[in-house]
């Protein structure tokens, strides 16, 4: 047997083997990623009417920015 043809089945064989132990290492669910039904579910659950639809989602710096402007009494009352 010509000792090129060793040397390439013997490669062959390594990969096969190196490629079924990562598959089988491999881990079976990841909870880091969203299935497709998950992000139908967020979505579906922000899309439906809530009964506090007057609530503003702010981030925190910016809720300066919706509170009612204080009315000023002094000249309200000339």
């Amino acid at each position: 047997m010509n000792p090129l043809v060793a040397v390439g089945g013997a490669v062959l064989v390594l990969g096969l083997i190196v490629l079924i132990v990562a598959v089988l290492r491999r881990p079976t669910g990841s909870s880091d990623q969203l299935t497709v039904a998950a992000l139908q579910a967020r979505l579906a659950e922000e899309d439906a009417p809530s009964a506090e639809q007057d609530e503003r989602l702010l981030a925190p710096e910016m809720e300066h920015a919706a509170a009612p402007r204080p009315t000023e009494s002094g000249a309200a009352d000339s």
